[in-house]
């Protein structure tokens, strides 16, 4: 077994052996990113940071080996918004995946890209398009999922196997997305510890297994990713298929299952959740509001 320094030390295609084939990289907090790095938090100055800053971060992710990264451009909270943020959202995801200048930054950086989303919002339709023409056969592929309502991964996917008659997994995974991918097994993500419709794209769940940031927007670095990859590979790979004397091994850190913490529990920071193992902070702003 490759020790963490060595993993954290190798070549890009070292690490990319045990990287898998598909992920969901679901960054959010984007315009607290912006925010912290000072930066608009909407508008058009706001759209082409953030689109900037996804770019740089999925390179990342796609240099150490993933053939396929999902991300989520809109859920059904921004949706559910109102204000100028929410009047501008479709113009700014059209323009920041279709336009001339995200066009050429994808074929630059060598992937293809692919638009989720329905028929219903014209304007997408056009950009997805446009991003389908621009296909190059063997590329890694991002995917972009624009969601509008909770229910609308799961119409895409019964739409597609009563369009094509699927009667197997495989089947409806060629219908839904127009190619075979590998089962999503990972997950780094931000925020509150949640999976939901819009986070992992219908049919493509496999076992997943999931990290949390605190660090909002697509803040992910070669080294965090790295530190993800190594736990991924050689310390969340417990199963075995002879469980002899596997449970009695307990005793060895009695205390350590006895006094566990449980994972998932927070506390409001200003008007944002934090989890509550999280960093301490001096003084009160940590107190519940």
């Amino acid at each position: 077994m490759i020790s963490q320094a060595e993993f954290m030390a190798a070549p890009a295609e070292t690490v990319a052996a045990f990287a898998p084939a598909s992920i969901v990289y679901a960054a959010a907090g984007t315009r607290r990113a912006a925010v912290l790095a000072g930066e608009p938090a909407e508008g058009d100055g706001y759209a082409e940071w953030s689109r900037g800053q996804m770019m740089r971060a999925c390179r990342v992710i796609f240099d150490h080996g993933v053939q396929h990264v999902f991300t989520l451009l809109a859920g059904p909270g921004q949706f559910q918004e109102v204000g100028a943020y929410r009047g501008h959202l479709i113009d700014w995801i059209a323009q920041g995946v279709a336009g001339d200048t995200a066009l050429r930054d994808f074929q630059a950086h060598g992937w293809n890209v692919r638009l989720l989303c329905g028929d219903e919002i014209p304007l997408l339709s056009d950009a997805r398009k446009r991003l389908r023409e621009q296909s190059r056969s063997g590329a890694p592929t991002l995917w972009l999922q624009v969601i509008p309502e909770a229910e609308t991964p799961w119409q895409w996917a019964f739409t597609a196997i009563k369009r094509s008659g699927a009667e197997s997994r495989r089947e409806a995974v060629r219908a839904l997305y127009g190619e075979e991918i590998a089962p999503i097994s990972l997950l780094p993500g931000f925020g509150k510890p949640v999976i939901s419709a819009d986070l992992l794209p219908p049919l493509l769940a496999g076992s997943v297994q999931c990290y949390w940031s605190q660090q909002p927007g697509y803040s992910l670095t070669a080294h965090q990713l790295r530190l993800v990859l190594y736990d991924y590979a050689f310390h969340r790979s417990t199963w075995r298929a002879d469980k002899t004397g596997r449970a009695e091994q307990v005793l060895a850190h009695a205390d350590a299952w006895r006094d566990g913490p449980i994972l998932g529990l927070g506390r409001r920071l200003g008007p944002f959740w934090y989890p509550e193992h999280g960093r301490p902070f001096s003084g009160s702003s940590l107190e519940e509001q």
